[in-house]
């Protein structure tokens, strides 16, 4: 079994030569091995295929010089794996006749160097049959949507399958995926000549004129790929990896010229993410609906307001830290809302808000129409009638506090996200942190158990503060090692508190930034109730931040109107 990672290797070429071809997808948990043998700043799919190499039983690999994290991953597999085929084709920048005879020479050599490592040779006549042939223009759409859900484009750097799942089940219709990955692997054998010796100058010729990455030289029939599609599509989901700056460039032209929504989406080829990559894709896919729905609506208000008639929707937003639910009835009205611990399991808290705040409301659970759940318990809640992202709740519940805010800065439990919001209330641009929980409520609570504070006070200690104190590090175990270094240094808790503030209000300006941020500002969440954090922010925004009386609750009002919204409609 022979690996390969580039969609310029001479599959076909080797599978004639006997070798059984897989091209490598790994599905990773850690980086350990990688870790050690290459240097931190490489791309993550370079790490993972090292990875995946190392426990699979592979004969060799082929690899090529498309960047510079591959090469290093050649390095090490060559010096690590010597018994093995491993090898690293080098591939031309530009395809035209001069490059196809380059390239030509180089699978030549390749041919002959995987014969003395198999005692194989290349045979023309198996080598015909394995050619995928097409007959005349490769088509990159997968069909006209007619299910009614949005329309996306998913291109960028190499996807794998488990990704393209997501993006699939939370409701998108993948009109085409131009990845690496994606485009169908067709050759024209109208154009493969008899004569052998002139067959792999043609193979070689066309392996050059797929559609081009971003690692060539001529991307024109790249872009004008792009105008035909975008004009078809609802959005772009642009998957990338860390460290993968041709792609970011890439990505950056593409926001500018598309035309369409632009959701940048960077993986590391491990399972950790997928929780918060699940969240940004359906928000993304809630915003695309949003703007089909509102393009086409009209609605009648007579029915409308006899619909309102004894309707109660219940929100619930299930956090990592607490649970929130509110109850609104037809009118929009809050009728109940309340909080609890979240707890460990998120159904159980579910349950118990449910009837907390049905008895608060003076209702029965009959006499809710609808749940709707929002948060990262969202989908684990069974008696939910529909579940939407934090995203979209947000949104809503900040145009229903104030519909002149345009900005949210949402910092939660265990993520922080910046939101922008355009003119009609519809979420235009977001983003989230990382997987790492900096700056967060959870941030908040280690800090204050490293003072000796309830969460709660941080807020009015900072408020004391007389002399500035930095706190250098977001990461939640260097920071508390740096708090604890200040308290050795007798430095004042006031001062070590509103350092710790300062920081996370740098983060939270950081994030904002990439949403282009637009007044008036909104904070939800229940860090909003922390005034130290609040002024911190504002004092970095250099604008006032709208605070509503339950910050808490913001994303449970949203989840309640998605429903209302549904109930009306229908």
């Amino acid at each position: 079994m022979i690996g390969y990672v580039c969609k310029y290797t001479p599959v076909e070429m080797l599978e004639s030569m006997g070798a059984e071809m897989v091209r490598i997808e790994p599905e990773v948990t850690d980086f350990d091995l990688a870790d050690a043998a290459l240097h931190p700043n490489l791309c993550s799919y370079a790490k993972a295929v090292l990875e995946d190499f190392a426990q699979k039983d592979y004969d060799g690999i082929v690899l090529t010089t498309c960047c510079d994290s591959v090469r290093r991953l050649y390095d090490v597999l060559h010096s690590r794996y010597p018994d093995k085929f491993i090898y690293l084709l080098d591939f031309p920048r530009m395809a035209n006749d001069f490059s196809a005879s380059l390239f030509e020479a180089q699978i030549k050599k390749l041919a002959e160097s995987y014969q003395n490592f198999s005692a194989n040779k290349f045979n023309a006549d198996i080598f015909r049959k394995k050619m995928p042939g097409c007959h005349g223009k490769i088509n990159v759409n997968r069909g006209i949507n007619n299910s009614g859900r949005p329309s996306v484009i998913i291109a960028g750097a190499r996807c794998d399958r488990p990704f393209l799942d997501i993006v699939q089940e939370s409701g998108a219709y993948i009109l085409s995926d131009i990845t690496c990955t994606g485009l169908e692997r067709k050759f024209s054998t109208t154009d493969m000549p008899e004569n052998s010796g002139q067959l792999l100058r043609s193979y070689a010729g066309q392996l050059l004129c797929q559609v081009p990455c971003m690692r060539m030289t001529d991307l024109s029939r790249r872009k004008k790929l792009w105008q035909q599609l975008t004009q078809k599509a609802d959005g772009i989901i642009y998957h990338t990896v860390k460290f993968c700056d041709n792609y970011s460039f890439e990505y950056a032209a593409i926001r500018r010229k598309a035309g369409i929504p632009v959701l940048k989406v960077e993986t590391d080829t491990t399972p950790q993410c997928e929780g918060q990559l699940r969240t940004r894709i359906e928000a993304f896919l809630e915003s695309l609906r949003a703007n089909k729905k509102h393009q086409g609506e009209s609605t009648d208000k007579s029915s409308e307001n006899n619909k309102r008639n004894k309707i109660y929707v219940l929100g619930i937003d299930s956090g990592s830290t607490s649970t929130n639910a509110v109850i609104i009835d037809g009118e929009k009205h809050i009728i109940a809302d309340d909080t609890i611990p979240t707890g460990a399991k998120v159904s159980e808290s579910a349950e118990k808000i449910r009837s907390k705040v049905t008895s608060k409301a003076g209702l029965a659970e009959k006499d809710i129409t609808m749940t709707v759940t929002t948060g990262y318990g969202r989908v684990s809640i069974p008696f939910a009638d529909r579940n939407v992202t934090e995203i979209s709740c947000h949104g809503k519940g900040a145009q229903y506090f104030n519909p002149n805010v345009r900005t949210i800065l949402d910092i939660g439990g265990q993520d922080s996200k910046a939101i922008r919001l355009n003119g009609k209330g519809e979420v235009a641009d977001f983003v989230m942190n990382d997987k790492c929980a900096a700056g967060t409520g959870r941030f908040l609570e280690a800090m204050a158990r490293t003072l000796e504070l309830d969460v709660s006070e941080l807020g009015p200690v900072s408020m004391k503060s007389t002399k500035a104190v930095a706190i250098s590090s977001m990461c939640t175990v260097f920071a508390e090692s740096e708090v604890i270094s200040l308290i050795a240094q007798n430095k004042e808790k006031a001062d070590i508190v509103h350092g710790i503030h300062n920081a996370i209000a740098g983060k939270a300006f950081s994030l904002l930034s990439r949403v282009e941020p637009q007044p008036e500002y909104m904070m939800t969440g229940g860090v909003a109730h922390n005034a130290g954090v609040v002024k911190a922010v504002e004092e970095k925004l250099g604008a006032k931040l709208f605070i509503c009386h339950k910050p808490e609750i913001v994303g449970a009002v949203g989840a309640a109107l998605a429903g209302l919204e549904e109930v009306l409609s229908g």
